[in-house]
């Protein structure tokens, strides 16, 4: 399908911004799907229910969700709950058609649950293997097609479901990029709420225009930021031609990213994902 922009809005955005730039490229006839996180409404609701909120830093230093059932259970209910009617009932309040999904749906995203977890704790690196955070390893994109040929705008979040239907945590980015690829999309935007990419994480102002992956810079990058990187990457290679990661707290975020804001993510195709 041609002319697809895959845009991901991170979880702990004000949409608003975001929901007026989606609503007005559908508008004007592009396919656009919408892919969001949610981990902060997920911890949110997390406290509300009096259930701890644990995390798992990885010996390279980036951190993800501990997801094992209870985990999972809550950010389910946060995602599918909360978050995504908020966001389709945004674009309908805009004059959009809005259809949400969650990767279970119609086996839309297949993952496989990482049976071994790398985490960090007090100095030692332990084996985490009941958590159900997985990878995602196969879409089946036929629903999203028909969802944009009838002029519906897809708003889609994890959980992703396994072989045997059992939901995973997955993450939001890697969604994004997973969905970019197989759609051959024409773009993929990747917001957060920094400028982009920044050379130095305490000033904002330090945003690289360009983040060439095909040399040392993608190793400097550290924090979440790297979970970004990582499925820029990934989209990348997969035949994704325009990847950037823009700020969502502007107004526009989408066509400023897509016009030179943010960091666009060049040299994917000689780096692993």
């Amino acid at each position: 399908m041609d002319g697809v922009l895959v845009v991901k809005l991170g979880g702990g955005l004000d949409p608003g911004r975001t929901l007026d730039n989606v609503a007005a490229l559908h508008g004007a006839g592009t396919h656009v799907v919408l892919v969001h996180g949610g981990g902060a409404e997920a911890d949110r609701l997390a406290g509300q229910l009096d259930r701890p909120v644990r995390a798992i830093e990885a010996p390279d230093g980036t951190r993800s969700r501990r997801t094992d059932e209870e985990a999972l259970d809550v950010l389910a209910m946060a995602l599918l709950g909360r978050v995504k009617p908020a966001l389709v009932g945004g674009l309908r309040a805009r004059g959009v058609s809005a259809a949400g999904l969650c990767g279970a749906d119609g086996a839309l995203l297949t993952a496989e649950r990482k049976t071994a977890i790398r985490s960090r704790e007090n100095g030692r690196v332990r084996l985490i293997r009941d958590d159900r955070a997985g990878r995602v390893t196969r879409v089946a994109p036929a629903i999203l097609r028909t969802l944009l040929a009838g002029g519906l705008l897809p708003v889609v979040s994890p959980p992703a479901a396994d072989e045997e239907g059992r939901l995973l945590n997955v993450d939001a980015d890697q969604v994004a990029a997973a969905i970019a690829t197989a759609l051959g999309a024409d773009a993929l935007v990747l917001l957060t709420d920094v400028p982009g990419v920044l050379r130095d994480p305490a000033d904002p102002a330090s945003v690289m225009a360009r983040l060439d992956c095909s040399g040392p810079e993608q190793a400097a990058v550290g924090g979440r930021m790297r979970h970004k990187v990582r499925a820029a990457v990934r989209a990348g290679r997969g035949g994704v031609r325009h990847v950037v990661i823009g700020h969502g707290g502007i107004d526009g975020p989408v066509d400023s990213a897509l016009n030179g804001a943010g960091t666009l993510v060049v040299g994917t195709r000689q780096v692993g994902a």
